[in-house]
């Protein structure tokens, strides 16, 4: 990879960080089966009159059907704190985090509610790829607990985990630091992934140049679930 020329490459900042969700097992509707349900971070508000009901909303990991967690019943308006009003018209997470919360201590019998980890996956785009571009450096940065290299590569580059395989199979990727099946290995803060487009199909160069030539923006606040 060294005998690149300046401006050969695009160079891709691949931002990982952990959190933890809320979570509970419970019968969805929708699947026919007992599913894992994700708090969504937002709320459902009505209002009639003086009174007011707000849920905080469950959506299952596997269809996004929803289930909602009751927070006000029949409540009056004027019982309630005008700022957390507020904040739940304009589903603040912090609120949400906390009612989440307050679900986990309150949990039920038809699904216990657990704190899931979770990772958020970003990505800049340092140095857009052109038709120039021979080679893509990749730079990680992580916070929290890491997670297999190949998968976080191929989650970021938008290619097959079998891609990825036949990459390293044919030499064109050198991971710094290096180590032994390295992308078999948690991906480590700091690393550096360097691939070789002439190791590559000409289908494969034109996805990687194409997913390299400006920010993508769909990716920023994707969740990976914990594998």
């Amino acid at each position: 990879m060294s005998g690149f020329k300046s401006g050969k490459a695009a160079r891709l900042l691949v931002q990982v960080s952990s959190t933890s969700e809320t979570t509970l097992h419970r019968h969805c509707a929708r699947c026919k089966t007992r599913r894992r349900f994700v708090n969504s971070g937002k709320f459902r508000v009505n209002a009639q009159k003086k009174r007011i009901d707000a849920w905080l909303i469950f959506r299952c990991a596997a269809c996004d059907d929803r289930w909602n967690w009751p927070i006000h019943e029949r409540q009056p308006v004027g019982a309630i704190n005008p700022m957390e009003l507020d904040a739940l018209m304009r589903n603040d997470p912090g609120l949400a985090a906390r009612q989440a919360q307050a679900a986990l201590r309150q949990s039920r019998p038809e699904g216990a509610l657990q704190e899931a980890p979770s990772r958020s996956l970003a990505l800049a785009v340092l140095e857009p790829a052109t038709a120039d571009t021979r080679a893509v450096e990749i730079i990680i940065a992580i916070a929290g607990p890491g997670l297999r290299l190949d998968r976080l590569l191929a989650q970021a580059l938008q290619l097959g985990r079998g891609e990825i395989g036949a990459l390293d199979q044919a030499a064109a990727i050198t991971v710094v630091p290096g180590a032994r099946k390295a992308l078999r290995r948690l991906a480590r803060d700091g690393q550096r992934i360097l691939i070789d487009l002439r190791g590559c199909t000409a289908e494969m160069t034109t996805r990687l140049r194409l997913r390299l030539e400006a920010q993508p923006p769909d990716l920023y606040g994707a969740t990976l679930s914990p594998r």
